[in-house]
């Protein structure tokens, strides 16, 4: 394999590899604002409990 091909390929891993960081960054902030939503909803129950 000549270097210019290993480069190729290298680079490629790092596209990928970068595409795969980015997919994990956006789930888990999706998660984070499922969690604070869930945390709000359960701040929210428990609340309403107390007044009863």
């Amino acid at each position: 394999m000549s270097d210019a091909d290993r480069i190729r390929e290298l680079e490629e891993q790092v596209r990928r590899l970068e595409e795969e960081k980015d997919m994990w960054e956006k789930k888990y902030e999706e998660a984070s604002e499922r969690h604070r939503r869930s945390e709000a909803k359960l701040a929210d129950l428990e609340a309403t409990m107390q007044d009863l």
